[in-house]
């Protein structure tokens, strides 16, 4: 948020770990495993006012080309069989009644292992436990990307 203004639109940012994750309410998000996704875009001209559910959604339909079912429970989690495998954070900066823009975060636990998910505050889970098999984080990127942007922004 700080660099907006210095960012072009549709800028994704991707760290490949975060010192400092975060969710709603700036609660700790676990995120110091590399091999998961931390993102960011860059939205500044776009016509989505509640751009949280439309990412839970993207997230949610790559999670079924692993052949995992996932819900979105409101307002910014992605939950498999009741533990949390996503979170979304979305921010807007106005000046006066001028959006600047707004940044989407996506948090997704890609590759983590019994004991990093014991670390967390509530119940959790990775995709590679749920399908037995490491997790190409770029790939899993790009394809959630590509169902991110397939609505014109």
């Amino acid at each position: 948020m700080e660099n907006l203004s210095n960012l072009p639109d549709k800028q994704v940012i991707v760290a490949g770990k975060q010192t400092h994750g975060r969710g709603r309410f700036d609660r700790k998000w676990i995120s110091d495993k590399e091999g998961n996704v931390y993102l960011s875009i860059v939205l500044k001209n776009t016509p989505l006012t509640n751009l949280t559910p439309f990412m839970a959604e993207a997230v949610c339909k790559v999670l079924e080309n692993y052949d995992v079912k996932a819900i979105i429970k409101e307002p910014n989690d992605v939950m498999v069989d009741g533990k949390k495998i996503a979170g979304i954070l979305s921010q807007s900066s106005t000046r006066g009644n001028i959006l600047n823009g707004m940044v989407i975060g996506a948090g997704v636990n890609l590759n983590l292992n019994e004991d990093d998910l014991e670390k967390i505050d509530q119940p959790a889970t990775s995709l590679n436990l749920l399908i037995g098999k490491s997790i190409d984080r770029d790939v899993f990127i790009e394809k959630l990307l590509n169902e991110f942007f397939k609505v014109k922004l």
